[in-house]
């Protein structure tokens, strides 16, 4: 009697341990495949703001109602998009392993960095931040 309960507890012991190693498979794949998803929603943004250059600088501000996303493709409100001084900016809240992913599709661009409280840390150095982006933020800069 006790040997069968204690090869019920092993038993049972056991299933739990591989349920559990289940379990952390399958979230690092949702954790994947979210951050390719945010990655590439992020791109799809840049892209369509590239495009407002086109022959000429656009007038400062925001941009988001200015840029043409593709039909698929629903609005974010997480994703900002704003021109200063001539320069562009897309921006939306840091996540974990966004920039990571980011870094991996666009092998490395210079044009992605993470703000903090001192600048905009990109993979060639350190940009001045502008006020209206928060520290924090995955920042693609024109």
């Amino acid at each position: 009697m006790r040997s069968s309960i204690f090869f019920a507890a092993v038993l049972l012991a056991a299933v739990s341990i591989l349920l559990s190693c289940v379990n952390d498979a399958n979230r690092d794949s949702v954790a994947s495949v979210t951050q390719a998803q945010q990655s590439g929603q992020f791109l799809q943004y840049v892209s369509a703001f590239n495009g407002l250059w086109t022959g000429t600088t656009p007038a400062d501000g925001d941009a988001a109602t200015r840029i043409t996303l593709p039909d698929w493709l629903p609005r974010s409100s997480s994703i900002q998009l704003r021109i200063s001084g001539g320069a562009g900016y897309v921006y939306t809240p840091s996540s974990p392993g966004l920039y990571a992913q980011l870094m991996e599709d666009t092998e490395n661009s210079s044009h992605f960095g993470l703000s903090d409280a001192a600048g905009i840390n990109t993979p060639s150095g350190r940009l001045t931040r502008p006020g209206f982006i928060p520290a924090g933020y995955v920042v693609y800069v024109r």
